[in-house]
């Protein structure tokens, strides 16, 4: 059974019905704004940190290319060499840096890792130092990308 009233409303509680039906379905608006992309050669510290992460995390290069760019570096030879072999079953791991944010000797790094030359893991989030030696990767970052690829690094 179906039972139809009839509703009376005065032109002002009709108005305010439609005002609060409008208010409460309408879009809100929201703006993004993506970080500038990186242009080589704009900003020094922002080359050196792009370069350190191409260094550091490409699965071809080799201890000694790597050391340079890790802070604290001892110990992680078999992690290099075991991340290589890994590299090559993937054909080939590297990164691409896609936003740096620097705040005095402290970068935030935005950075994708590639997997034979593909985008696989986007977004992921980084960081590097500054040093008397210059732009650096630490040691705990290092070893966290190490442990994600499954051959961590020593303890201890």
């Amino acid at each position: 059974m179906i039972t139809i009233v009839e509703v009376t409303a005065t032109p002002y509680a009709a108005a305010r019905l439609l005002e609060v039906r409008n208010a409460t379905t309408a879009a809100v608006e929201t703006t993004t704004t993506a970080p500038a992309p990186i242009v080589p050669g704009e900003d020094a510290d922002v080359d050196a940190v792009v370069a350190i992460y191409g260094i550091a995390f490409d699965s071809a290069t080799t201890f000694d290319e790597k050391a340079v760019v890790i802070v604290d570096p001892a110990g992680l030879e078999e992690t290099v060499t075991a991340y290589a072999t890994t590299g090559e079953a993937m054909g080939g791991v590297t990164t691409q840096v896609d936003a740096v944010v620097i705040d005095g000797d402290n970068a935030t790094v935005t950075y994708t890792l590639m997997f034979a030359g593909t985008p696989t893991y986007s977004g992921l989030q980084g960081d590097a130092i500054r040093t008397a030696d210059g732009w650096m990767i630490s040691r705990d970052m290092f070893c966290g990308i190490m442990s994600s690829a499954r051959v961590g690094c020593p303890t201890g």
